[in-house]
C-alpha cells in the first residue's frame, strides 16, 4: 500500500494543486469553450471590450492564461496608440507640450484588472474555507469507519454502510494540500482494519478487490493514451488528476497490485518524462529569447545616446527605434520573473529616446518663430518700399531684402506660405509698376524681340543627329543664344519665351533619356529664360521659396509615413496598407530628388 501511495515525482504547474480534482475537471471543459482572441492585433478600445464580455462569460479561474499576459499588451497597444496620435498632432506644427490624448481605455482597463485580481482573491479565499470544510467531513468519515468495525449489526447492512461512507468520501471535494497525503493515509488504514477485523463475507470482499482492480486497470489505460496526444501541459495536467484517483480507489488483489502500480508508473514516467523535456526546451528558448531582448535594448541605449541636430537624423534614429520596437514583439516570452523587470528597462528606454525628441521639437519651434518674425519685419520693410519710384536705390533695396530672405530659416510651415505671400505681393507691387514705367523706354528691346523670333525659326528647323550628347550640346547652345539676346518688350516677354521654351521642351522630349534627366532639362531649359528678366534675382528667389516649400513637404510627408508604419502591426490584414505606403515612400523621394536637383541648377544662377 506504501509504494501505490508514492505518487510518481510531478511537477506542480500554473498553481494547479494535485488534489483538486472537480475544480481541475471541470475547468478543463471549460477553458475549451474559451474562443482565442489575438489581442496584440486590437486596439485598447476592443481589448477592454472583449476583457469586459470575458469577465461577464466566464469564471476568473480560467481567465489566468489570458490576464498574466495581458497587461504587458495592454501597455504596448497604448503606448504605441499615444505615438501615432501624438506624431499626427506634431506634423501640422503644434507643440507636443500642448498634446492632450483623449482615450479612457487605461483607466477602465485598470478597474477591470483590478475587479479580476479581487474577484480571484475572493474565490481563493473560498475555495481555502471550502477545503477546511471538506477536511473537518473527512475527518468526520474516519471516526465513523473506525466505529464501523465495532458494530454487530448484520454484514449486509455493515457493509452497505462502510459502501455510503466511501462514496460519501469520493464525492466529499478536495482538501488543503498540507493535510492530504496523512489524511489519506489514515483512510486506507482504517478501509484495511474494515477488511482485516471485520470477517466480511469473502465473496463481498473479492467483488469489492475487483471491482477496484477495474477501476484501476481503466486508470491505466487512461494514462497510456494520454502519451497519444500532442498537448503536453494538458496531459500533465489530468495525469495529476488520476493518480488522485488512483489514491482514492481501494486495495485490489495482492497478487496483481505490483505489476498493476508498475504499468500505471510506467504511463506516469512517459508523460513526465515528456513535461520535463517540453519545459527544458520551453525554458533555453525563453533564456536565449530574454539574451535577445537585453541585447535590443542595448542597441536603444546606443541609439537613444547619440546626439542628433537634424531633423533628417531625428527621423533616421527614429526608424531605428521602431525596428527595434518591432523586433522586441517578434522575440517571444522570457521567463516569468524576467518579464516585467526586461520590459520596464526597454520601455524606459523609449521613453528617454521620445522625450528627448521631443525636447528637440520645442527648440525647434522655438527656431522657426524667430524665422517667423524675421521675415515679418522684412514684409513690413519692403511694403514701406513698394510704391517708391526711386527706380533704382529701391530695386537694390529689395533686392537685399530677398538675399536676407533667402538666408533665413523656414518659419512654422502653418505660416510659411502666409508669410512669403504677404512678402512677394509687396515685391511684386514694386516690380510690376517699375515693368510698367519702363516697357518703352528701349527701342532695342525691339530688335531683341526680331532676333529671337529668328532664333526660334531656327530652332524649329532644327533635327536631332541621334547622338544624345551632341543634341544636348546643340540644345544648350541655342539657349546660350537666347539668354545673350538680351530682353525684350514685356508685352512680349511671357509670349515669345513660352514659345522658345516649348520648342526646347518638345526636342528634350525626343531625346534618349529617362524621365529624370527629361524632367531635369525642361527645368534648365524653363530657368534659362530668366537671365534676360529685368528682375531675374527676385524671380530666382520667388521660384526657389517655392522648390524649398515643395521640399519640406515631401520631407514631412516620408517622416509621417516611415513613423505610421512603425505603429501599424505586420499581420495578414495589415500587410496590404504597409505595401500601399512603402510604394508611397517610393514614389515620393523620387520627386524629392528630382526638385532637389532642380534647386541645385537654380542656385548656380544666382
Amino acid at each position: 500500500m506504501e509504494q501505490e501511495n508514492n505518487i510518481t515525482d510531478i511537477h506542480a504547474a500554473d498553481e494547479q494543486l494535485i488534489n483538486d480534482e472537480k475544480t481541475t475537471v471541470e475547468a478543463t471543459k471549460e477553458v475549451t469553450e474559451i474562443p482565442t482572441i489575438d489581442f496584440s492585433s486590437l486596439s485598447t478600445e476592443d481589448i477592454v471590450k472583449h476583457l469586459q464580455k470575458l469577465m461577464e462569460q466566464y469564471p476568473v479561474n480560467l481567465l489566468k492564461d489570458i490576464m498574466d499576459s495581458l497587461p504587458e499588451i495592454f501597455e504596448t497597444k497604448y503606448n504605441a496608440e499615444y505615438a501615432t496620435a501624438l506624431a499626427a498632432f506634431t506634423a501640422d506644427g503644434d507643440n507636443p507640450e500642448d498634446f492632450d490624448y483623449k482615450n479612457d481605455s487605461k483607466e477602465r482597463f485598470n478597474q477591470l484588472y483590478k475587479t479580476y485580481k479581487d474577484k480571484r482573491s475572493a474565490q481563493n479565499r473560498q475555495v481555502e474555507a471550502e477545503r477546511e470544510e471538506n477536511l473537518k467531513i473527512k475527518q468526520g468519515i474516519i471516526e465513523e469507519l473506525k466505529v464501523l468495525v465495532q458494530k454487530e449489526e448484520s454484514m449486509d447492512k455493515t457493509f452497505q454502510e462502510f459502501r455510503e461512507l466511501q462514496e460519501r468520501w469520493r464525492n466529499t471535494g478536495p482538501v488543503p494540500q498540507a493535510q492530504l497525503n496523512g489524511l489519506l493515509e489514515t483512510y486506507h488504514h482504517h478501509v484495511e482494519n474494515f477488511y482485516n477485523y471485520i470477517k466480511i463475507n469473502k465473496e463481498l470482499r473479492d467483488l469489492d478487490l475487483k471491482h477496484n482492480l477495474e477501476e484501476k486497470t481503466a486508470l491505466c489505460e487512461e494514462a497510456e493514451k494520454l502519451d497519444e496526444g500532442n498537448d503536453i501541459t494538458g496531459a500533465f495536467k489530468q495525469l495529476q488528476l488520476l493518480h488522485a484517483r488512483w489514491k482514492e480507489i481501494g486495495p485490489i488483489p495482492k497478487e496483481q497490485k505490483e505489476a498493476l502500480w508498475e504499468r500505471f508508473k510506467a504511463a506516469s514516467t512517459q508523460i513526465n518524462d515528456k513535461y520535463h523535456n517540453f519545459f527544458e526546451t520551453l525554458k533555453a528558448e525563453q533564456d536565449n529569447n530574454l539574451r535577445i531582448k537585453e541585447e535590443l535594448c542595448n542597441k536603444a541605449e546606443a541609439i537613444t545616446a547619440e546626439e542628433y541636430k537634424t531633423m533628417a537624423q531625428w527621423q533616421t534614429a527614429t526608424q531605428k527605434i521602431l525596428d527595434l520596437q518591432q523586433e522586441w514583439k517578434q522575440a517571444g516570452n522570457v521567463p516569468q520573473k524576467e518579464r516585467n523587470r526586461i520590459y520596464k528597462k526597454f520601455r524606459s528606454i523609449c521613453d528617454i529616446f521620445f522625450e528627448k525628441k521631443r525636447t528637440f521639437h520645442a527648440e525647434l519651434d522655438i527656431e522657426l518663430e524667430k524665422n517667423l518674425q524675421l521675415k515679418i519685419a522684412l514684409c513690413e520693410k519692403v511694403e514701406a518700399l513698394k510704391d517708391s519710384t526711386d527706380w533704382k536705390t529701391t530695386t537694390d533695396k529689395i533686392i537685399a531684402c530677398q538675399k536676407e530672405w533667402k538666408k533665413i530659416g523656414p518659419a512654422p510651415r502653418k505660416y510659411s506660405n502666409k508669410v512669403w505671400a504677404r512678402f512677394r505681393a509687396a515685391c511684386d507691387v514694386f516690380f510690376n509698376n517699375k515693368s510698367l514705367h519702363f516697357k518703352d523706354k528701349d527701342a532695342k528691346q525691339e530688335q531683341n524681340l526680331e532676333q529671337k523670333k529668328v532664333l526660334i525659326e531656327e530652332v524649329k528647323q532644327f533635327s536631332l543627329s541621334g547622338n544624345t550628347d551632341e543634341d544636348i550640346e546643340k540644345l544648350k547652345d541655342f539657349q546660350n543664344r537666347w539668354s545673350k539676346i538680351g530682353f525684350v518688350p514685356i508685352k512680349e516677354k511671357d509670349s515669345i519665351q513660352e514659345e522658345f521654351r516649348g520648342i526646347i521642351n518638345h526636342w528634350f522630349d525626343q531625346l534618349n533619356l529617362d524621365e529624370f534627366d527629361r524632367n531635369l532639362e525642361r527645368f534648365r531649359a524653363k530657368i534659362s529664360t530668366l537671365d534676360t528678366d529685368e528682375n531675374k534675382e527676385y524671380k530666382i528667389i520667388n521660384e526657389r521659396e517655392k522648390l524649398v516649400a515643395k521640399i519640406r513637404q515631401l520631407e514631412t510627408d516620408i517622416h509621417t509615413w516611415e513613423n505610421n508604419i512603425g505603429f501599424i502591426a505586420k499581420s495578414n490584414k495589415s500587410q496590404g496598407l504597409l505595401n500601399e505606403l512603402e510604394s508611397k515612400i517610393g514614389k515620393t523621394r523620387q520627386r524629392l530628388n528630382l526638385l532637389q536637383e532642380k534647386l541645385k541648377a537654380l542656385d548656380e544662377m544666382i
